[in-house]
């Protein structure tokens, strides 16, 4: 009959314990045959609770040891530097657990505490910082998801972009297919770079996830130890809190992201016989933490067709102006531009929700259009965790008036 100490599987003491997902613990040795034995699709049900559980990359060896019941024979703490002394006191002064012969030596005169009472305050310390971990990586994957829809909307303009070359190419001679396989390949350009920056973020969060990931594991080992005053002492408990002071707010950092448009022309001329490859539409993120500082910012520049976009936002007291300007041409001949431009507010929540202002017309340069208003108070839905909003920017130009 298996007791506390015993495998309930074999009915021996423990070797080697190792503990579950499910909280169940069974000897090495007898996880390694049941997985030869029962495992299915990679995976395999717990004997006491059949709770299914995906077998390691290295057998039953990578699961958690159950520290507490490998070291149930002697419940005796010793002291590092003596090692038949038990400890005794812990010396707040050294930040250290003492036995007799080190309160004489090296700590007379400290300040010492109980080693019950130390133990449970780092425990408690140890259990906040692991929750803080765990808090972090929500975050990170949470971030990481919302990449992985970006890098999927990036695919989804570069085919429909790539859709209208085809349609162009078909309607012409086989002498410009080559031309058309050229601007094929600058729009896929533009998604290849932009897909390079986005995974290369997925892949930012997905080593913070997993470095995090492995300190929660080191806090499980800890925390399962009958005293985890020796194992903190070994290492210092501020390395112990170093290893969950990751910062994470460069990873959440919203990333811009230029989508690629294929505008076509009519066939005047060879030059003109395919249209040109442009990025017609582009998001950008604000921090209202910043709008407290400043009452007005603005985004990084966009080139669409030639001209420096960007997005203002207005600090105005209950209210939230976001507007769209251009205010730089390349070709320096420009007065005036005629199309259609479109702000919206994205609402994290619900993308119908989102604040769209859609506007047409001639504009000159600096001219503040397509205007946004938000209230502050009706701000959620708009604001992520990080305290900032998107705004995701489409413009096209039909027709420019030159000087």
């Amino acid at each position: 009959m298996a007791t506390k100490n015993t495998c309930s599987i074999c009915l021996n003491n423990f070797t080697k314990p190792k503990l579950l997902p499910c909280h169940h613990t069974f000897c090495q040795q007898c996880i390694d045959d049941l997985i030869k034995a029962h495992a299915h699709f990679n995976k395999f049900n717990c004997p006491t609770c059949r709770q299914q559980t995906e077998v390691p990359s290295s057998g039953a060896s990578q699961f958690v040891t159950n520290f507490y019941l490998e070291d149930d024979d002697d419940d005796r703490q010793y002291c590092i530097k003596h090692k038949k002394k038990e400890i005794q006191v812990y010396c707040r002064d050294c930040r250290k657990p003492c036995c007799s012969v080190c309160v004489i030596v090296d700590h007379t005169g400290h300040v010492l505490a109980d080693i019950d009472d130390v133990d449970q305050e780092m425990r408690e310390i140890v259990m906040k910082l692991k929750t803080e971990s765990e808090k972090k990586i929500k975050q990170l994957q949470k971030h990481s998801d919302f990449l992985k829809t970006k890098i999927s909307d990036m695919n989804n303009s570069c085919k429909t972009a790539c859709d209208k070359v085809q349609k162009q190419i078909d309607n012409i001679c086989e002498k410009v297919r080559k031309i058309g396989g050229t601007i094929k390949d600058d729009i896929n350009k533009i998604g290849e770079d932009e897909n390079k920056k986005l995974t290369k973020l997925v892949e930012d969060d997905n080593k913070m996830t997993s470095t995090m990931k492995e300190w929660c594991e080191y806090s499980d080992r800890i925390l399962q130890q009958r005293s985890i005053i020796t194992a903190v002492d070994r290492h210092g408990l501020t390395d112990v809190q170093t290893k969950t002071d990751q910062k994470i707010s460069t990873n959440l950092h919203e990333s811009v992201v230029r989508h690629p448009y294929y505008s076509m022309v009519e066939v005047d001329c060879l030059k003109r016989l395919l249209g040109e490859v442009q990025v017609q539409t582009f998001t950008c993120s604000f921090s209202l933490n910043q709008l407290r500082i400043s009452r007005r910012c603005y985004s990084g520049v966009a080139i669409i067709q030639g001209l420096s976009w960007r997005v203002s936002v207005l600090n105005d007291s209950s209210l939230l102006y976001i507007g769209l300007t251009w205010n730089e041409a390349e070709d320096k001949t420009i007065k005036t531009i005629t199309g259609s431009y479109t702000v919206n507010l994205l609402n994290i929540n619900d993308e119908s929700k989102s604040l769209v202002k859609q506007d047409t017309g001639t504009r000159i340069p600096d001219d503040v259009y397509a205007g946004v208003f938000i209230e502050w108070g009706k701000k959620n839905g708009y604001i992520d965790d990080n305290m900032t909003f998107t705004v995701q920017v489409t413009v096209h130009i039909t027709d420019k008036e030159r000087y």
